[in-house]
This record gives structure tokens, C-alpha cells and sequence, in this order.
């Protein structure tokens, strides 16, 4: 019964400064009501497993994860949900065009997935989900410097691949063979 009693009394003493903290950082008072359970849900069960020597300051420990993790589930969330914009019937992309982007980027993405695992995971992290190099290097257990260097590798490896490609579609046109 005295956990039960020691979360309430964090909880009084919390809520309101944790409220004032979380507001301006969230702009949905849906989104801090969530937040907030989630946070208390966790000192909760991490109380009633273990004794907690200062739990005003793991209280706002936690916060800091969750409203990291808000905020990156929100980002992809809403680059899922990015409109499609609309383009008038006659301005629009030939299919031909269409189809020869799609096969592009097939073939990117081919290239990017044959890519060393660290390689492959930093890239799609770094650009797919606009993660820092810094987080990148401790998720991944390499350097900072690391990490920026497969980035550069890779990056090099695809514009050499483009530049070819472009050269070889420019002959193709041209009717030049590369035989």
C-alpha cells in the first residue's frame, strides 16, 4: 500500500509542473492528455518493481523519452499522410515517364539494400526518417564519424550509378550503342 501512496503523492506533486512543461511542446490537449498517462503508466510499474530514490526528476526523465517518442511517431505519421498534389490533366507526367521513375527508383533501392546492413540501416534511418547521425551512432554502436562516412559512401556509390545511368539513356537515345 505504501507504493500506491508514494505514487500519489509524486502525481500531486508532478502533474501540474509536468502540465506546464508539456503544454507549449505539444499543441493537442489530446495529445498531452495521452502523454500524460503514458508517462504515469510508466512510473507506475517502474515504482512497483523498484524503489525510486527521486522521482520528480524520473518523472520528467520519462517525459523527455516520450515526448521524443511522440514526436518521431508523429513524423512519420504525417509524411505517410502527405497530400498528394494535385496536377492538372494536361501538365501532368507522361506514363511512360511514370513507369520509367518507378523502375529508377526500384533499381536505387536495390542498390541501397545491397548495401553492408550498417550502411543500408543509417541511410534509410538518416533520410527516411530524418534521424540525427548522433542517435543514429548510439542505435547502431558505431562513431558519429562512422556513421557520416557510410552516409558519404553511399551517397557516392549512387551518384556514380546515376551518372552512368544518365549517360547510357543519353547514348540510347542518341542511338549510340555501348557494345
Amino acid at each position: 500500500m505504501e507504493q500506491y501512496e508514494t505514487f500519489n503523492h509524486v502525481y500531486d506533486v508532478t502533474r501540474d509542473t509536468l502540465l506546464r512543461w508539456l503544454l507549449p511542446r505539444i499543441r493537442s490537449s489530446a495529445d498531452v492528455e495521452d502523454l500524460m498517462q503514458e508517462i504515469y503508466k510508466k512510473l507506475y510499474r517502474k515504482m512497483t518493481g523498484h524503489g525510486i530514490r527521486e522521482p520528480e526528476k524520473y518523472v520528467f526523465g520519462i517525459a523527455k523519452k516520450e515526448l521524443a517518442k511522440f514526436y518521431r511517431h508523429r513524423a512519420k505519421v504525417q509524411s505517410c499522410e502527405a497530400p498528394i498534389p494535385e496536377q492538372p490533366i494536361d501538365e501532368g507526367p507522361e506514363p511512360e515517364d511514370i513507369v520509367l521513375d518507378r523502375e529508377a527508383e526500384r533499381e536505387i533501392w536495390d542498390l541501397i539494400k545491397a548495401e553492408p546492413l550498417p550502411s543500408y540501416q543509417a541511410f534509410t534511418l538518416y533520410y527516411g526518417l530524418s534521424v540525427p547521425t548522433g542517435e543514429i551512432a548510439k542505435e547502431l554502436g558505431l562513431s558519429e564519424d562512422a556513421v557520416r562516412k557510410r552516409l558519404s559512401r553511399t551517397r557516392a556509390r549512387l551518384r556514380r550509378y546515376l551518372s552512368e545511368r544518365t549517360n547510357v539513356s543519353e547514348a540510347e537515345r542518341k542511338g549510340v550503342s555501348h557494345e
